[in-house]
């Protein structure tokens, strides 16, 4: 869920989801951000980028709905 700052959210977000992906040995990951601001459209709110790689190497592609 976006709290209040979207980067913020997205930095713990990818933190959160390569240490998931370190612990099964994934060799990729997605992170779905959700914000449910009423005042914002569906063209503010949706999005996908690339996370820059971790240390291991592995992408997140993170979504945003």
């Amino acid at each position: 869920m976006l709290h209040k700052d979207a980067e913020r959210t997205i930095a713990d977000g990818l933190s959160q989801t390569r240490g998931y992906m370190d612990r099964c040995g994934a060799e990729a990951g997605h992170l779905i951000v959700f914000d449910r601001a009423p005042d914002r459209t569906w063209e503010e709110k949706l999005f996908r980028r690339e996370a820059p790689a971790g240390p291991d190497g592995a992408p997140v592609t993170v979504w945003g709905m």
